[in-house]
C-alpha cells in the first residue's frame, strides 16, 4: 500500500510531476547512533519539525506550514546547521510502499514518482555501524536487484548506476527493509549529494590493508582539496597503512608517522616512507617539505588539535590543507565543533568543514584549506 504522498512545494513548476502534492515531509539519512542528535535539533520549538517516522539510520519529519520556502528544491538547507555534519543525505519524502513482490512494488514506485527525474538512486538504510561484521554503507546486492526491477519504468535515465551529476533531480528509493521502501527525492546541489545515499562509491582493492583506506578515499573526495600527483603529504597515526595505501594510489608521496609497525604491503611501495616514532619527537623543521597533513589518532579531539597545531604553526611549515579524523567518545562533543573550527581558522585556514563520513564510525572528518 502507499502510505503517504507528499512534496516540497507544489508551486515550483521546475519539479518533476511526481513531486506535486499538498504536504511537506523531510527524510534524513544518518549513521546509527546519531538519530537523537538530529532529532533534538530538528524538533526544537523554534523550528516546529515533528517526527513522522523513524528507524535506525533514517528519520522523517513533518515540516510546519510556516517552513521557509526560499530554497524549496534543496532539502539539506532545511536541516539545522548545528547537525548538518551528521546528516549524510536529506530529501523530501513522496511516500512509503510495502509489498511482497519487488516487480509489482517497482510499478507502484513509478506511479507514485511520476516522470521528469534525472537519475534514480536505490540504497538501504544502514543496518549496522560501518565495519561491524563486515558491514559497509551504500548500495548492496539487494539494491542492485531492485534497481533492475525499476529500470524499465524509468527509461533513458541512470537507475542504480552510480553517482548523479551536479544539479540533477534524483529520485531516491531507500530500502527500510527488503519489502518496505521509502520513496523520496533530492536535488544534487553538492558533491556528496550526487552519491547514492550520500556514500562515496569506493571499490577497495582485494588486498586492502584496513578500513582506513575507505575513510581516506571518502575524505579526499569530499574535501575537494587540490591534491596533485607528486605532492607530499604527512600522515600522523598511519599504522597499519590503510589510509596511506589509498593516498599512494592517487600518486601522492606519503610519509607515515607512527610508533607502531606498518603493513609490509605499504612498506614496499616506492611512494611511502615510514618515520617510526611519535609526531612530537620529529623536529618541526622536517615538516617544511609537506604540502598536506592528515591525522587519525586514537585520542580526544583537543589532543589531536594540539598535536597538529604545534606542527602547522611552526614558522617553516607550508601546509595548504588538512584532513583530520576527530574521535568522539560521546556525541555530546558535537557542541564543541564550532570551537574546533575556530581554532583551525586561527591557524590561517580559510575553509574549515566537519562531516561524519559514511565510512567513519563514532568520529568525524575535519577538512581545512588555506
Amino acid at each position: 500500500m502507499v502510505l503517504s504522498k507528499v512534496s516540497p512545494d507544489a508551486s515550483d513548476s521546475s519539479l518533476p510531476n511526481g513531486a506535486n502534492g499538498d504536504a511537506q515531509f523531510l527524510f534524513c539519512i544518518c549513521q546509527q547512533g546519531t538519530e537523537t542528535v538530529v532529532k533534538s535539533a530538528a524538533m526544537a520549538p523554534s523550528l516546529g519539525f515533528r517526527l513522522a517516522f523513524s528507524r535506525p539510520g533514517l528519520l522523517t519529519f513533518k515540516l510546519p506550514p510556516s517552513a521557509e520556502r526560499s530554497t524549496p528544491n534543496v532539502a539539506a538547507h532545511r536541516i539545522p546547521s548545528s547537525v548538518r555534519w551528521a546528516v549524510r543525505l536529506a530529501g523530501y519524502s513522496l511516500g512509503q510502499i510495502q509489498g511482497t513482490d519487488a516487480r509489482e512494488m517497482a510499478g507502484r514506485v513509478a506511479n507514485l514518482a511520476g516522470s521528469g527525474w534525472d537519475a534514480v538512486h536505490v540504497f538501504p538504510r544502514d543496518r549496522a555501524l560501518p565495519g561491524f561484521r563486515n558491514f559497509e554503507p551504500g548500495p548492496d546486492v539487494l539494491s542492485h536487484a531492485i534497481a533492475d526491477q525499476l529500470r524499465p519504468h524509468f527509461p533513458g535515465i541512470p537507475c542504480g548506476e552510480g553517482p548523479a551529476s551536479m544539479g540533477n533531480r534524483v529520485l531516491d528509493i531507500v530500502l527500510i527493509e527488503p519489502h518496505h521502501w521509502l520513496v523520496g527525492w533530492h536535488t544534487a546541489d553538492r558533491l556528496e549529494a550526487t552519491w547514492p545515499g550520500g556514500v562515496f562509491p569506493c571499490r577497495p582493492p582485494a588486498d586492502m590493508i584496513s578500513r582506513a583506506y575507505l575513510k581516506m578515499a571518502e575524505a579526499v573526495a569530499w574535501s575537494r582539496l587540490p591534491m596533485r600527483p607528486g605532492d607530499r603529504i604527512v600522515e600522523i597515526g598511519s599504522a597499519p597503512g590503510g589510509a596511506a595505501q589509498r593516498l599512494v594510489e592517487t600518486g601522492l608521496q606519503v610519509v607515515g608517522i607512527d610508533p607502531a609497525e606498518m603493513d609490509p604491503l605499504i612498506l614496499g611501495h616506492p611512494g611511502f616512507e615510514h618515520w617510526r616514532g611519535k609526531s612530537s619527537a620529529i623536529k618541526r623543521r622536517r615538516y617544511a617539505q609537506f604540502r598536506w597533513l592528515a591525522a587519525d589518532m586514537n585520542v580526544a579531539p583537543n589532543y589531536t588539535l594540539d598535536a597538529v597545531g604545534d606542527i602547522v604553526q611552526y614558522p617553516t611549515s607550508q601546509f595548504q590543507g588538512l584532513i583530520l579524523t576527530l574521535k568522539l567518545s560521546s556525541y555530546d562533543l558535537a557542541q564543541h565543533f564550532d570551537a574546533y573550527r575556530a581554532r583551525v581558522h586561527e591557524w590561517g585556514f580559510r575553509r574549515v568543514d566537519i562531516r561524519q563520513l559514511a565510512f567513519n564510525r563514532r568520529e568525524v572528518c575535519l577538512v581545512a584549506e588555506r
